[in-house]
């Protein structure tokens, strides 16, 4: 049964506030008061909703992801060479780093662990679904996963110390991890 109107426009109002709060520099906490605030909705509407402020936030993470789905969106097949791999896992970088300040003010706020978690529960779904429409490939789901980690993991990394290497490199890196294996780090 689908959710009346006036439920999913109060559920929008509170994540939305709650969002641009997260948003505001120098945030360390919001309160309920914050978001009653800011949404113009009461106290009880928010208990008829959401049990606390971690179950919005959990739904403030949703909206987060909804927010940033271009980061999936292109993955509507896998490349299948190193040339295509490389500028699709450099498309990737571009459009994390265009909306960084974004993402680390609600990296800042929100459980980081539980929300990298959640993109990488998406980013998997979204190549195991490209894997099966797009390729002939055993276990799409297991690939997936090692897709998934061989990619994101690095440049999370990457975003936490941008300097050490370009984003090139971090791309050659990856598409030479996936080509060639691990061994290929090896001297």
């Amino acid at each position: 049964m689908a959710e009346r109107r006036d439920v999913i426009r109060t559920k929008k109002a509170l994540i939305t506030a709650t969002y641009e709060l997260i948003q505001e520099p120098h945030t360390k906490t919001i309160t309920i008061n914050d978001i009653l605030e800011r949404a113009n909705i009461s106290r009880g509407t928010f208990y008829a909703h959401y049990k606390n402020i971690p179950d919005l936030i959990d739904a403030v993470e949703d909206y987060i992801l909804d927010q940033f789905n271009e980061l999936f969106d292109h993955l509507t097949s896998i490349p299948k060479d190193k040339v295509e791999t490389r500028q699709a896992i450099i498309q990737l970088i571009n459009i994390i780093e265009s909306r960084q300040s974004d993402l680390n003010s609600i990296f800042n706020y929100v459980d980081d662990v539980r929300l990298q978690h959640k993109i990488k529960l998406r980013f998997t779904y979204k190549i195991a679904k490209s894997l099966s429409e797009t390729a002939n490939v055993h276990d799409p789901e297991f690939l997936s996963v090692c897709i998934c980690s061989i990619v994101f993991n690095p440049i999370i990394k990457w975003f936490d110390h941008p300097g050490d290497v370009t984003k090139e490199h971090l791309a050659d890196n990856i598409t030479r991890f996936i080509f060639d294996g691990y061994k290929s780090f090896f001297n």
